[in-house]
């Protein structure tokens, strides 16, 4: 399996740069990794945040190019390589991704749902972007297979998925991958209220400290989807993403290129044939 360190290394290398992931010295990295991996603490945010964007810019070298699409980037679009071109879509208006992240530097261009990427022209891009948008579909296997099919043959998807048991969806069960054939069969219908009950079950007690009795966990999720309650509707461990991947590959006309884990997320690149 490619790890983040060896991708950027290798990527950085070649470029003649300085290795990005590693602004900060080595031995403050490996320290810090000894430190978590013995619970004396955890690896410092300005160390997470120079690992991931390494890895990301590796991945962007390595497979970006030409004309694409992210949809969902907020105000963290992914990074890119010297003359590639990028549009950015979201379901969302700039106003109302304004407030959400409470400043007004939003990448968009466009009005894209990742869901059905409905507007986007088949066999027009050469690559599509969707970090941390995933987890937040109702239906993710019939988002992937969209868009898929707007790339052009060779194109590429790359998806970030967050690693559930290095986030706040650590105590949820992982989505079982018969759960996502039925989403896919109905839009996530069928499934939906369980999504806001794990929510408030598992995820709402680590985000606030406080836990809704048994009793009320279905009524206060009935509420959170009756008014939109934006959360993470699945939740993976890498070998469960990956597992979901290799059941529809063939399918849907992709291979898995490519698969880094790194830190709290795991970044995919996606091929199609």
């Amino acid at each position: 399996m490619i790890t983040a360190r060896r991708l950027a290394d290798g990527v950085l290398r070649r470029m003649g740069l300085q290795k990005q992931a590693s602004a900060e010295s080595n031995e403050s990295l490996q320290a810090a990794e000894i430190a978590g991996a013995r619970g004396h603490g955890e690896v410092p945010e300005s160390l997470q945040a120079a690992e991931i964007t390494g890895a990301r810019r590796a991945v962007a070298h390595l497979f970006l190019k030409g004309d694409g699409i992210e949809v969902g980037a907020g105000d963290r679009p992914f990074p890119l390589p010297e003359g590639v071109r990028c549009q950015y879509g979201d379901i969302r208006t700039r106003s109302a991704l304004n407030e959400y992240f409470g400043h007004d530097r939003i990448s968009l261009t466009a009005h894209v749902d990742a869901q059905t990427f409905a507007g986007v022209a088949p066999n027009s891009l050469d690559f599509v972007i969707l970090a941390h948008v995933i987890e937040h579909l109702f239906d993710p296997i019939s988002a992937i297979r969209a868009a898929v099919r707007t790339l052009k043959p060779r194109g590429v998807l790359v998806c970030v998925v967050p690693e559930m048991e290095k986030t706040w969806d650590r105590a949820r069960p992982p989505t079982a991958l018969d759960h996502l054939w039925a989403d896919s069969r109905d839009g996530g219908e069928s499934t939906r209220l369980q999504a806001y009950i794990e929510h408030i079950r598992y995820v709402h007690p680590t985000l606030t400290g406080q836990h809704v009795p048994e009793a009320e966990i279905e009524k206060s999720a009935r509420t959170g989807m009756a008014t939109g309650m934006d959360l993470h509707v699945h939740a993976w461990r890498a070998v469960d993403f990956t597992e979901l991947l290799e059941a529809i590959s063939s399918s849907s006309n992709f291979s898995i290129e490519c698969h880094v884990p790194v830190i709290n997320e795991n970044i995919y690149v996606l091929r199609r044939l």
